[in-house]
């Protein structure tokens, strides 16, 4: 969770703005939604309301964030304006009319006007390195959509499918172009999928759920591609978070060390960095990515997708260098959006895997340390040494 204590004086200036807030608000859903996942299968699940004060389409909206280089004090103060309207159901809660409006505005493209009555606002955040920091959390009574909610006829014709499994649909929304934040609201408040199976899904569940569908999707095309000639190195950074991507001549394999660094969000009062690894092979993993958790899927999909342009696969390794500047955790969005968006724009091409490994070194503020985990490294060599055999 985040600490106040670390938050800028502009973000308090904004976020005692929300102590005038009554038990009545007439506003704007971006749209969006948040589904707890405490005390599951009873969980909380809610609307994501503002006032009408400001743009209200920008406020859970990734993608833009990203195309607009929004630091991570900019990302604090915008979801400082937003309420979590919410209650409290079993996941298969589908009769409850709440439950329903929440359904219903999910689905829009565009702001929904709302009503909403509370029993008591609560101020408090809510982060952590999955969704998108909330500023403040409501009790719902009632809530009311006062306008007209507009989706695409491949979202509508999505949600009434109740034949279709839940991983087509991802797959279909993916492909008609539907923003991958988009697909994880839908995907979180139990609207695809056979109706049999249908169920809310905690949002940081539903976020990892999406990626993943996507990523064995694109990893599926992929494999039948030819290799990368040489060795590629891919740079990128946002919001003090390092990335490298090195792509090797081989079959598609993946792996993401995560080193996050002492001061850094998920490793404040440490005085070594804190590694974590994750790596699948051509056919993927066997359940979770327990280590790298949702960043080893979110990272997945860019690499994918750019492979995919490309027409190529590759042997991949991520690092994702999380450093002091770091401080608070605004979502996996922002790793997924760097590096969908920025891949083949900062490349450098080498002949020889070695010289891609000292660049990258000297390049990390965490040196070679990054090596000592390298699984993927090992199997390239060795691959290399029994081929010149």
């Amino acid at each position: 969770m985040v600490r106040f204590s670390e938050l800028p004086p502009e973000f308090w200036r904004e976020f005692r703005l929300w102590r005038s807030v009554g038990n009545e608000l007439n506003g704007l859903s971006p749209p969006g939604n948040f589904v707890g996942s405490m005390n599951y299968p009873h969980i909380n699940v809610g609307a994501l309301i503002n006032d009408g004060s400001i743009d209200a389409s920008i406020l859970d909206n990734p993608e833009e964030w990203f195309k607009h280089g929004f630091t991570q004090w900019d990302i604090v103060k915008l979801r400082s304006r937003i309420v979590l309207s919410r209650i409290k159901v079993s996941v298969r809660s589908f009769n409850n009319s709440i439950v329903n409006k929440i359904q219903e505005l999910s689905i829009g493209r565009n702001p929904v006007d709302v009503e909403v009555r509370l029993r008591r606002l609560v101020l408090r955040a809510l982060a952590d390195d999955y969704h998108a920091p909330l500023g403040n959390v409501g009790e719902l009574r009632d809530l009311r959509i006062t306008s007209n909610v507009s989706a695409e006829r491949i979202v509508e014709r999505l949600i009434n499918d109740y034949d279709a499994d839940a991983r087509t649909a991802v797959i279909e929304l993916y492909r008609g172009s539907i923003p991958v934040s988009r697909i994880q609201r839908i995907f979180a408040v139990g609207l695809l999928g056979d109706r049999r199976f249908r169920r809310l899904v905690p949002t940081r569940w539903s976020i990892t759920a999406v990626d993943s569908i996507i990523g064995d999707h694109l990893r599926d095309e992929v494999i039948e591609y030819d290799e990368v000639g040489q060795v590629e190195v891919h740079e990128m950074e946002y919001m003090g978070n390092r990335y490298f991507v090195i792509l090797m001549p081989g079959p598609w394999r993946y792996e993401l060390i995560e080193l996050k660094m002492p001061g850094s969000v998920w490793n404040r009062g440490g005085s070594s960095p804190r590694v974590f690894v994750d790596y699948e092979g051509t056919r993927g993993m066997k359940g979770y990515a327990e280590s790298t958790g949702g960043a080893f899927y979110a990272i997945r999909l860019g690499i994918l997708e750019y492979l995919n342009k490309v027409g190529k696969q590759a042997s991949a390794i991520a690092i994702r260098e999380v450093t002091p500047e770091y401080k608070v955790p605004v979502g996996i969005w922002q790793a997924r959006e760097t590096v969908r968006n920025s891949m083949g724009i900062n490349v450098r091409r080498f002949s020889d895997v070695n010289e891609a490994i000292n660049y990258v070194s000297n390049s990390l503020l965490t040196g070679s340390l990054w090596l000592n985990y390298s699984r993927l490294i090992r199997e390239f060599k060795s691959d290399l040494i029994k081929f010149l055999i």
